[in-house]
């Protein structure tokens, strides 16, 4: 516990610094107004301007059914799969932190992981950390979401646990054999019948893969109760996954909100084809 406690707050800190480091670029960037002309009022035939939900679709959705549905089936199901529930289980971390907040905040009691203490004032790091990455268990989840929501919202982590287990070995495979997300394996179209590349293997891609598959099965092996201990396993993987946050491509999954943005009204102007 102890150690997790200072891990946790080295791998906050670390994060937020690389947080700011990233966001200040973006700032600074949009401190500069630039707004894509998009086509040229003069051009004889030109496309139509796009609607929003138009170019929304056109940015999230055409790329996966034009390219990676079909150049690579097995990257494509498990990226589905994975995003349906990384994005379950990431809503229900950030809810389980925002009420962990709000207790310690007003001084409530919260229950001791370590312990199975449904009551006590245990604040540390480890702590609070081991209680909002293992929120789909019995205790954290009836804790933080009372008795009926909590039923639910364990039935509903494990749903998605499933889906991360089934998504991920998919990701895992394509990426341990050079197949994954920009390598085409089968064929496009008609016209680039035949052709075929492999994948770029990046560090980041590779090492993020397998920390996400231990921590999805620690989090079925606690579920399951095989052995001790394994939530603080869980929340120290999840707090790895957080210090290495800004500096792989995970930081996309805060920085796609602005990159969405940009790129929609560049479809709508017709910046892009």
């Amino acid at each position: 516990m102890e150690l997790l406690n200072i891990y946790t707050i080295i791998a906050l800190v670390v994060f937020l610094i690389g947080l700011t480091i990233h966001l200040s670029r973006w700032a600074k960037a949009a401190t500069f107004k630039r707004r894509p002309r998009g086509v040229t009022k003069e051009f004889n035939g030109g496309p139509e301007h796009m609607g929003f939900f138009a170019g929304v679709k056109a940015v999230l959705f055409d790329p996966i059914t034009h390219f990676y549905r079909k150049a690579n089936p097995a990257w494509n199901r498990g990226y589905m799969l994975y995003h349906i529930a990384i994005v379950t289980k990431s809503v229900g971390y950030a809810i389980a932190a925002l009420l962990m907040a709000y207790h310690i905040t007003l001084g409530n009691a919260v229950p001791d992981v370590g312990t199975h203490t449904e009551t006590s004032f245990n604040y540390a790091p480890g702590n609070v950390a081991a209680m909002i990455f293992g929120s789909g268990e019995e205790m954290p989840a009836h804790f933080l979401f009372g008795d009926t929501l909590g039923t639910f919202y364990v039935y509903l982590t494990g749903a998605a646990l499933v889906l991360a287990v089934v998504g991920n070995l998919h990701m895992v495979y394509t990426v341990l054999r050079n197949r994954g997300a920009s390598a085409v394996v089968h064929d496009v179209d008609r016209a680039a019948r035949g052709l075929r590349t492999s994948g770029r293997p990046k560090w980041d891609r590779v090492a993020v893969r397998l920390i996400i598959f231990a921590i999805i099965w620690v989090d079925i092996l606690s579920r399951l109760h095989i052995a001790e201990g394994l939530v603080f396993i869980h929340a120290g993987l999840g707090m790895t996954l957080l210090l290495i946050f800004p500096f792989t491509y995970l930081f996309h999954m805060v920085y796609n909100v602005i990159a969405l943005l940009y790129s929609t009204r560049r479809r709508m102007v017709r910046t892009v084809a």
